[in-house]
């Protein structure tokens, strides 16, 4: 995933006929694979499928929107021309 691409988990609560959005807002991750870590430890504890969750990717470039409590950091390499910059999305510190 390039590092403009982020995921977001969304969560589902279901009952034998329903599943609908939980009161909360989506979980932003810097990565798809930090996603699904943290997706699969978030639906632990309903193993029987009272819960479902997906993790979808987000090009924040795209959306131009920054998930809350991230910050851009741009990172330029080389020189002149030869200069090449990425923009990284990273969690704030405190």
């Amino acid at each position: 995933m390039d590092p403009g691409t982020a995921a977001v988990m969304v969560m589902l609560s279901c009952n034998s006929s329903l599943c609908q959005p939980m009161n909360s807002s989506p979980v932003p991750y810097s990565s798809m694979d930090d996603c699904q870590t943290a997706l699969a430890a978030r639906l632990a504890p309903w193993p029987n499928g009272e819960m479902v969750g997906r993790c979808t990717a987000v090009d924040m470039a795209e959306t131009r929107s920054i998930p809350e409590g991230y910050a851009a950091v741009q990172v330029t390499r080389g020189v002149g021309a030869n200069a090449a910059t990425t923009t990284y999305f990273v969690p704030h510190g405190n």
